[in-house]
């Protein structure tokens, strides 16, 4: 008897025609059969309708799919307790924000359907600990699991330049409450050491102190920064961060990937310390290209 196809879960607030368009390729080529026996369940969206115009159109074009779309507004759900427990929060006591994000998940837990894998697809809210516990859901982070954690993309490429890293990665990790510390479930590695990239490494102040007041300067532009090394690095890890959701999507698609009682582990069911290395498949889908 053929096995019934894995289901996955999407989630994305829809915030920009980026998060968009990796829905729509994830859609795509699920639909499309390239990633093995998977089918997407549902996708999320904690929008309601009228709530943005750029969140409508993307789920009018996801709704083309026809795949089913769930819809449920975060920030019209307890306005006035989520305010409050914000308020709180930027006092440094957060208890009640997380209580109002487990309320938020038991709002839609039952119009969500279980899944063997749920993406975040730019999904702006933050999990509460039941949903991270009830749900297998994974995040994208663009470094190695041994790389800079807990910051912003833009932070990330300045902590690398500063320690002048030889090489940097993406990895998906288990969604829980300590954001990005989750059980990594999948990762790649690229290198940062390119004729390309060296000749952009070479343009930094050889002066330590010239260079890291380059480096606090161009941080302080966040995502606005024109060096072009900050670009170059930053391209690179971003040409990976879809082939790496997808073969991702197709390990789990052909069981060498399963993420259970918030573990990871192998197609045996063996533990998975330090998640999937999947760096050859990822290489070989940017070699491809689009």
């Amino acid at each position: 008897m053929t096995e019934a196809p894995r289901a996955i879960g999407l989630f994305s607030t829809l915030t920009s025609t980026g998060s968009r368009s990796i829905v729509l390729r994830m859609l795509h080529e699920i639909g499309a059969g390239h990633l093995g026996p998977v089918r997407v369940a549902f996708v999320f969206v904690n929008r309601e309708a009228g709530e943005s115009a750029v969140t409508d159109q993307s789920v009018a074009l996801v709704a083309e799919t026809g795949v089913p779309v769930i819809r449920a507004s975060a920030v019209g759900f307890e306005r006035d307790e989520r305010r409050a427990a914000r308020e709180a929060a930027r006092e440094g006591d957060d208890m009640a924000l997380w209580a109002w994000r487990d309320r938020f998940h038991e709002h839609v837990r039952t119009r969500i359907p279980d899944t063997d894998l749920d993406l975040l697809l730019g999904d702006m809210w933050i999990w509460g600990p039941a949903q991270c516990a009830a749900r297998r859901g994974v995040n994208l982070h663009p470094s190695l699991p041994t790389g800079p954690l807990g910051t912003m993309w833009y932070d990330v490429v300045w902590d690398l330049i500063a320690q002048g890293a030889p090489e940097s990665g993406v990895m998906l990790h288990r969604v829980t409450p300590d954001v990005d510390r989750g059980p990594v479930a999948s990762w790649c590695r690229y290198s940062l050491r390119t004729p390309e990239l060296d000749a952009l490494w070479a343009t930094l102040p050889a002066d330590p102190a010239e260079r890291s007041a380059l480096i606090a300067e161009q941080r302080a532009l966040r995502r606005d920064s024109e060096h072009p090394l900050f670009h170059a690095v930053r391209a690179a890890g971003f040409a990976r961060e879809t082939p790496l959701m997808l073969e991702t999507v197709r390990a789990v698609a052909e069981g060498r990937l399963r993420l259970a009682d918030g573990r990871v582990l192998d197609g045996g069911d063996r533990p998975l310390d330090g998640g999937l290395d999947l760096s050859g498949a990822v290489e070989r889908a940017v070699e491809a290209g689009p």
